[in-house]
């Protein structure tokens, strides 16, 4: 259900002319994919090494992490030309690419479990999981990176990370599985910026093309 609110309003968003609540519409789809994989999880049972859980533990958990860093990264795009800003671009990218491949070798979860506080573990065969606080943080700065660097003014981007950044906070602090416990608080984010949507106007339509010059009297034939 959560994620269901969340993708009716990002495709809302996406509906508007305006490039930055596109942008906030596609990072919408890619922090909250997550909501979509855990409630086929949850349907699932999710069952201890049952087909379903092993498919979408191997093969969706990851494809949602990536959404998670991927969706605010290309969400810019609406915003801002790729011109200028490759490197950083290219760099967010890359780490985001890294961290999933590197956890997922490391950790090699092949099935979800559920904690014993009622919470989804599909980061390790572990359970409950074991985060290290470097890595679970730097994670939270890879998804906040884009709104940060390109997000202008610059504090309306430190507000839009800073939710994120205070439930990552919460889930590593009381949770026994702090990374599913967040995956569901940012799906808030959608409460968030359609109230801002309803405070921007879309883009002005372009002004019309100037009138060309005046046509030239027909020729008249000689009496």
């Amino acid at each position: 259900m959560a994620g269901g609110c969340a993708y009716g309003a990002a495709a809302y968003l996406l509906r508007r002319d305006h490039p930055r609540l596109r942008w906030g519409g596609v990072a919408l789809m890619g922090i909250t994919a997550m909501q979509w994989v855990e409630g086929l999880l949850w349907l699932d049972g999710p069952r201890p090494h049952g087909t379903l859980n092993h498919l979408l533990t191997v093969g969706l958990i990851p494809l949602a992490l990536l959404g998670q860093a991927w969706g605010p990264l290309f969400g810019s795009m609406f915003a801002l030309p790729l011109r200028g800003r490759r490197l950083l671009f290219f760099l967010v990218l890359s780490a985001g690419l890294l961290f999933v491949t590197l956890a997922r070798v490391a950790y090699h979860p092949m099935f979800t479990q559920v904690t014993p506080g009622g919470h989804l573990n599909w980061w390790s065969p572990r359970n409950p999981p074991v985060y290290a606080a470097w890595a679970y943080f730097l994670w939270a700065l890879v998804i906040g990176a884009p709104f940060l660097l390109w997000w202008r003014p610059f504090w309306q981007g430190l507000v839009i990370v800073s939710w994120g950044w205070l439930w990552a906070t919460v889930g590593y602090l009381i949770s026994d599985s702090a990374a599913s416990y967040w995956c569901f608080f940012v799906t808030f984010y959608a409460a968030f910026v359609l109230i801002y949507a309803f405070m921007v106007k879309d883009s002005p339509p372009p002004p019309p093309p100037p009138p060309g010059p005046p046509a030239d009297p027909p020729l008249q034939r000689g009496g």
